[in-house]
């Protein structure tokens, strides 16, 4: 529990050294095969860290819910699709910057608000919904915007059933044995607080590996300003709203790298994970201008 602590309380640190091994060790990439495995171990870890009854105070969130669901179905899917007119991108840039823009929000935005001290509960609450409706919204939105076909939307819905959905069943039907669970509850918790930082080094190895694909720089203006405007909203919403303003922040303006990243690894090609790696890295140092303010 100690060493899971400190893992959390230097988190940041942990991040920057995770980058910098990616980018000097790009021979981890040889392990972007397993991301979906680390996605569902991460989204298992973190959910079976909360209590049925912690889930279901979202029901009395319901503004919050709305609120922030209005970034991950409006405000990202908008500027994705503006800034693909705006610097012409074409092919697997697309498909990539699709994949970033109709990501859910991350359940690690529980984490984050909890070390900022909010409350986790409804950030994680809404998280989950939005990850469990993506299996559905995904897959479609795929289909429906050309990227894929009918084939690849059904195996991009079976990963994501495989990944997220399953995993989170099982991590809620497990915590209703709380007594048996209780023993390993302190190997999940140093789990979940280390996946993320694997997930990290693992996708900036592929990303150092593919930054010869052009328009690097364009993608990440488009991305850095796709989450500088997510993580804007939220910060008003939670100014207005006057309430848990951690939660409003992290949930509306983080997207969930790792789920666009584990699907266009599985089936397309290296360059559509690009959108999503910048968008990993950003998060986080975005985190620290906000923590700031």
């Amino acid at each position: 529990m100690e060493m899971t602590g400190t893992i959390k309380k230097y988190y940041g640190a942990l991040t920057l050294l995770c980058v910098l091994t990616g980018l000097l060790f790009p021979q981890f990439s040889v392990f972007s095969g397993y991301t979906p495995l680390l996605l569902a171990l991460l989204v298992f870890s973190l959910v079976i860290e909360h209590s049925l009854e912690d889930f279901g105070r979202i029901i009395h969130h319901p503004q919050f819910l709305g609120l922030v669901s209005v970034s991950n179905f409006l405000l990202y899917p908008l500027l994705g699709f503006l800034f693909t007119k705006i610097f012409n991108f074409s092919g697997e840039i697309v498909a990539g910057i699709i994949l970033l823009s109709f990501a859910p929000s991350p359940v690690v935005a529980a984490l984050w608000t909890e070390l900022s001290g909010g409350d986790g509960t409804p950030a994680l609450s809404a998280a989950l919904t939005s990850m469990l409706l993506s299996v559905a919204v995904y897959p479609a939105v795929l289909y429906l915007m050309g990227v894929a076909s009918l084939s690849v939307a059904f195996r991009v819905f079976e990963l994501l059933v495989f990944t997220v959905f399953l995993p989170a069943v099982i991590a809620l039907i497990l915590r209703l044995e709380e007594e048996r669970l209780i023993p390993a509850r302190k190997t999940l918790n140093f789990l979940s607080a280390i996946l993320g930082l694997v997930i990290i080094v693992v996708a900036v190895a592929h990303m150092s590996g593919s930054v010869r694909t052009g328009g690097v720089m364009e993608i990440v203006i488009t991305v850095s300003v796709m989450l500088l405007a997510g993580f804007t909203y939220g910060f008003i919403l939670g100014r207005l709203r006057g309430d848990d303003g951690a939660a409003y922040v992290y949930t509306a303006g983080m997207r969930d790298g790792v789920i666009p990243v584990g699907v266009a690894l599985t089936y397309f090609s290296p360059g559509a994970a690009l959108p999503a790696t910048c968008s990993l890295l950003s998060c986080h140092y975005l985190r620290v201008l906000y923590t700031i303010l």
